[in-house]
């Protein structure tokens, strides 16, 4: 699914629709300035799995040794 882009002004103005199209809607979010993406917003779902997939610290110094 690709990311509805939102500018920080449009962030500001329009936080709490921006928050529930994330978490209800599932919509990620990309958030720029001056045409640069700062930040990406996801529903914490997406956030979680990918924090529990993702290989831990210690995962990789096993891994190097």
């Amino acid at each position: 699914m690709e990311p509805k882009t939102y500018t920080t002004i449009d962030l500001r103005r329009q936080m709490g629709e921006i928050l529930d199209r994330t978490r209800i809607a599932g919509e990620p979010a990309a958030i720029t300035r001056k045409g640069k993406t700062l930040a990406y917003l996801v529903p914490a779902e997406w956030f979680e799995q990918y924090m529990a997939q993702r290989p831990t610290a210690s995962d990789a110094n096993r891994d190097a040794a």
